[in-house]
This record gives C-alpha cells, sequence and structure tokens, in this order.
C-alpha cells in the first residue's frame, strides 16, 4: 500500500510567458484560456480536443475533451481569481509517478517528478467604474458577460464615452496580448520536447500536473515535499 508521495523538481524544464495586466472579472477567464491551452500541448497519450469559444472574449482556443481537467482547471482559476490581491504568478507543474521503495520493503511511497513547469504571472488592475465590461458585470450582479453582449450593449447606448472608448481600446489590447501568448505556448510546447517522459509514467487517469501560485499553499512551488 502507498503510505505517501514525494516531489522532486530539480532539473525539470522552465517556462515563462509575458506578464498579463486584467481586471479582476477578467482573471478567471484568462487563466482558463491558457492553462487549458498549456495542458493541451503537454496530454501526452490519446487526447480528444475540443474547440471553445472563450466567453469573455473574442478568442477561440482547444482543450483536452476531458471532465478531470475541466474540473481541475475550473477549480483552480476560480480559487485564484478570488485569491489574487494585486499580483501573482500562477504555475502549473507536470510530472511523472514513479514508485519509490524502503529499506527491506516495509514502506512504499509515490515520488512525483517535475519535468516541466509554466509560470503565468498576472498583474490585477484597479477597478474601472466606467468600463463597459465593468458595468454589464455589476448589472448582471457579478456574472461575466460575454464579449457579444457588451458589444450589443455599447450599440444600444448610442455614440460611446471617452471612457467608454477607451474600455474597448483595453480590451483590444488584451485579446492581442492573449494570443500572442498563446502562440507562444504552441511554439514553447513544440520546440521542448526531449525532456518529456514516456506516456505510460503520467499516472493514466489520475492527473499528470497540479496549478498553484506563489500565494497559495501547494507543493508546486516547494523543492522537495514529502507527506506520510
Amino acid at each position: 500500500e502507498s503510505l505517501g508521495w514525494l516531489v522532486t523538481t530539480m532539473n525539470c524544464e522552465q517556462i515563462q510567458l509575458e506578464e498579463l495586466h486584467v481586471e479582476r472579472f477578467q482573471v478567471k477567464e484568462v487563466l482558463k484560456i491558457l492553462l487549458h491551452s498549456i495542458i493541451f500541448q503537454r496530454a501526452l497519450g490519446e487526447c480528444r480536443m475540443r474547440d471553445i469559444d472563450s466567453e469573455l472574449f473574442d478568442i477561440s482556443y482547444v482543450r483536452c475533451d476531458s471532465r478531470l481537467v475541466e474540473q481541475k482547471v475550473e477549480e483552480n482559476a476560480e480559487a485564484l481569481s478570488n485569491s489574487i490581491e494585486r499580483s501573482s504568478r500562477v504555475q502549473i507543474s507536470f510530472f511523472e509517478r514513479r514508485a519509490r521503495h524502503a529499506a527491506f520493503g516495509l514502506f512504499r511511497s509515490e515520488e512525483r517528478v517535475v519535468w516541466e513547469r509554466w509560470s503565468i504571472p498576472i498583474t490585477v488592475l484597479p477597478p474601472d467604474t466606467n468600463s463597459d465590461f465593468g458595468m454589464l458585470h455589476r448589472e448582471m450582479g457579478g456574472a461575466v458577460p460575454h464579449w457579444t453582449s457588451c458589444a450589443q450593449h455599447v450599440a444600444s447606448e448610442g455614440r460611446a464615452s471617452p471612457h467608454k472608448e477607451e474600455a474597448r481600446r483595453r480590451q483590444v489590447v488584451l485579446e492581442s496580448a492573449i494570443r500572442r501568448r498563446l502562440e507562444m505556448i504552441l511554439t514553447s510546447a513544440s520546440g521542448r520536447r526531449e525532456h518529456i517522459p514516456p506516456a505510460d509514467g503520467l499516472g493514466g487517469e489520475l492527473a499528470w500536473f497540479e496549478i498553484s501560485s506563489d500565494s497559495s499553499d501547494s507543493w508546486s512551488g516547494m523543492d522537495m515535499l514529502k507527506q506520510l
């Protein structure tokens, strides 16, 4: 019986995206887009793909058609969007599972060897009470408005005010920044493959990745952690 697990992160590949500046209500959707895109590139073995249209941005991306992946990303993106105060470095670590045997075979544990880690620096901007998305966000009781709803809202208001013009400009800039990071994810993932372990060591139906931030309690922020 497995009595614990050990995590080792020595000599793992490190990849860092450029920092993103987002508003509070945008954090969750931005994380979902980037995390799903990274995981899809590292889903070794058989993986069904699914095209997704962002709920907040005029962006489409690909993710694994997996309930496990969807649940882990949703839960972590939600938790991180509520816990990040000003800035944070969100990390996703990929690991290989290896069985470890102690002396005399009395104890057995699982070793998780981290072979790659991605960092996503995020800074949360002060709330803009004049932004189109911000106003719709409040009008909808905190729900995230779809980008098409915002466009319809602006059209119904007639000529946009300077504040709304600036809000739309920031939205376009952020969408462009997200697309550039999606391109970087694809380029980095396809260009770095020598360190990837065999697919049979990734745990099958078990999770082969962990999501954390430098402000959350998680093993992936440490070099080594032993839990018995």
